[in-house]
C-alpha cells in the first residue's frame, strides 16, 4: 500500500508557472498598438480615396450633365430660328426696324431700296441717319386681321405715325418765308428746317388702316411694296405733295 502511494505521489506532478518579463509584456503592447495605428491610417486612407473618387466622380457627372443641357437648349434656339416666320412676325419686324432705325436688318422683312423708291422724302432722306429716324420714331400699329394662303397673305393693319401732311405745310411755309426774305438757303439749312419740323411735338399723329400684301420666299414671309404701304407709313404726306403741285401748276 505504501509503494502505491508513493507511486501515486510520484506520478502526480505540480503545475509549472512560465515567469513573464514586464518589459516583452510592453513590448507586445507597444506592438499592437502600432499595428492597430497602421491599420487604421490604411483604413482612414482607403476611405479618403473613396471620398475623392466620388467627388471625382460627381463633377465629372456635372460637367456631362451642363454640357446636354446646354446642347439642348442650343438645339431648340436653332429650331426656333430655323422656323418660317409668320406673317405677323414679319409685318412686326418691319415696322419694329423702321421705328428703332434699324434700317441693315429691314431686308429680312421687306425690300427697303423700293419703300425708298417710292417715296421722294425717303430719297431726301437717303444717307442722313438722323432724318431717317425723325421719319419713323412715333411709329405704331396694330394688327386688325390676317388672312393666309400657301404662299400669299394679307395683312389689316391700323398704322399711326406722324401728321406729315402738316409737316410739309409747316416746312413750306417756313421755306417760303426765307425765299421772300431774299436770304440764302442752303441743302443742308433746308433739311435742319425739315428736321425741326419733325421734332415739332405739335405736329400730331395721323392713323391709318391699310392692308398689307406678303408673299412667301425660300419660307419666309416678304411685304410687298406698294402705294398703300408708304401712305400708312408716311400717313398725309402724298396729299400734301399733291396740294403743291396743284398750287404750283395753278
Amino acid at each position: 500500500m505504501e509503494k502505491e502511494n508513493n507511486v501515486k505521489k510520484t506520478s502526480k506532478e505540480e503545475p509549472k508557472f512560465t515567469k513573464v518579463d514586464s518589459k516583452d509584456l510592453k513590448k507586445e503592447k507597444n506592438k499592437e498598438k502600432e499595428m492597430n495605428s497602421i491599420d487604421n491610417k490604411k483604413s482612414a486612407k482607403s476611405k479618403k480615396s473613396k471620398s475623392t473618387t466620388q467627388s471625382k466622380n460627381n463633377k465629372v457627372g456635372y460637367w456631362v450633365g451642363g454640357v446636354v443641357l446646354i446642347l439642348v437648349v442650343l438645339a431648340i434656339v436653332t429650331a426656333l430660328i430655323l422656323l418660317p416666320a409668320t406673317p405677323d412676325k414679319t409685318i412686326e419686324g418691319m415696322l419694329n426696324c423702321l421705328k428703332n432705325g434699324d434700317f441693315e436688318n429691314i431686308n429680312k422683312y421687306v425690300d427697303y431700296n423700293q419703300i425708298v423708291n417710292q417715296s421722294e422724302m425717303l430719297e431726301n432722306s437717303e444717307g442722313d441717319q438722323e432724318l431717317q429716324t425723325l421719319l419713323f420714331n412715333q411709329l405704331s400699329w396694330k394688327n386688325l386681321n390676317i388672312n393666309k394662303e400657301e404662299e400669299k397673305a394679307t395683312a389689316e393693319v391700323e398704322i399711326t405715325n406722324k401728321d406729315f401732311e402738316k409737316v410739309i405745310s409747316n416746312y413750306t411755309e417756313e421755306a417760303l418765308k426765307i425765299a421772300f426774305s431774299g436770304q440764302s438757303f442752303t441743302e443742308e439749312e433746308q433739311m435742319n428746317k425739315l428736321k425741326e419740323q419733325l421734332k415739332n411735338e405739335e405736329i400730331g399723329t395721323k392713323t391709318v388702316t391699310t392692308t398689307v400684301q406678303m408673299i412667301k420666299q425660300d419660307g419666309k414671309w416678304k411685304v410687298q411694296v406698294d402705294d398703300n404701304l408708304i401712305n400708312a407709313l408716311l400717313p398725309g404726306l402724298q396729299d400734301a405733295i399733291n396740294s403743291l403741285n396743284s398750287i404750283i401748276n395753278g
